[in-house]
């Protein structure tokens, strides 16, 4: 039996494994010079806001609703505030606070997972953990 996944899901499942890459390259890229940061944290922060955008979109058309005013771009450019203004522009209010939930949830359990292979990389080419 094929297991069959909407677009939006997909959308998610990219945004998860993209948590998963990051934390796993932490431990290997060093930090840009004088910057607390490294080329995989930038790279991976406007990953992040093209799969926030391109997921309201799907999740968009999914559900046959258009994002009314620029609610895809705001999730894209600055997904803390846009995904919630996103949620809350396409569905009743007590969804739209539900669904904020849930992505607070999402970015918890991802931001764990990331930190959990970022140790584990580490431990397993025996470097330090980014600071």
């Amino acid at each position: 039996m094929a297991i069959t996944m909407n677009r939006p899901r997909r959308v998610l499942l990219a945004l998860a494994l993209s948590f998963v890459v990051a934390g796993m390259l932490s431990p290997i890229v060093p930090s840009m010079a004088g910057k607390p940061y490294s080329v995989i944290d930038v790279v991976h922060s406007l990953l992040i806001g093209a799969l926030c955008y391109t997921w309201c979109r799907a999740d968009g058309l999914e559900r046959g609703v258009l994002p009314p005013g620029r609610s895809a771009l705001l999730a894209g450019l600055f997904p803390p505030l846009g995904v919630p203004l996103y949620f809350f522009r396409t569905r009743p209010i007590a969804r739209a606070f539900v669904a904020t939930l849930g992505a607070i949830g999402f970015l918890v359990v991802c931001t764990v997972l990331s930190g959990l292979c970022a140790i584990a990389t580490a431990a397993l080419f025996g470097k330090p953990l980014p600071e």
